[in-house]
């Protein structure tokens, strides 16, 4: 924040906006790339792959990757912490959250190299039963540390559940 953050490939050690974390998304085989790009994923930021982060088929990640996930316990993307339905994108870390302002930070999607990111939105509070208005205005998604946050791709509206 305050433009503080080093833009660049491959500073994100040195970086006061990457968020330190551990990935912790139980996935199966099925879910090669997002194991393969997931590997040495260690910070949360918008500056794309990692210097050591895993690749996929030669192919380096764009950034943090996600897995798609169902509410359906009988499918092979099913996710617990999705309770919304078939289509959510899910990642789940472990983050150092005294690295966020007030416990918030900033997220945005980015598909790939053709659809690129996501557009700018007007987050205002967000509903749930840990929802409430982040303590800082942005033109991206603003999720809650330590809670189940939900996004739609280019949407103000958001869900902030508290993880039971």
């Amino acid at each position: 924040m305050n433009g503080a953050c080093k833009a660049g490939p491959y500073m994100q050690n040195s970086d006061p906006c990457a968020v330190p974390i551990a990935h912790t998304t139980n996935v199966s085989f099925f879910f090669v790339e997002y194991l393969s790009w997931s590997q040495a994923d260690k910070y949360l930021d918008f500056e794309g792959a990692e210097q050591y982060q895993g690749t996929h088929d030669g192919q380096a990640p764009l950034g943090t990757p996600l897995v798609y996930s169902t509410n359906d316990p009988q499918a092979p993307e099913y996710q617990p912490y999705n309770t919304f339905g078939p289509g959510y994108w899910l990642v789940q870390f472990k983050m150092d959250c005294s690295k966020t302002y007030q416990n918030w930070f900033e997220v945005k999607g980015y598909e790939d190299q053709n659809i690129g990111w996501e557009p700018d939105i007007s987050q205002g509070s967000c509903g749930g039963t840990g929802g409430g208005q982040a303590p800082f205005k942005t033109n991206n998604h603003v999720a809650k540390c330590g809670s189940i946050n939900v996004f739609e791709w280019g949407a103000n509206d958001c869900t902030i559940n508290n993880i039971n």
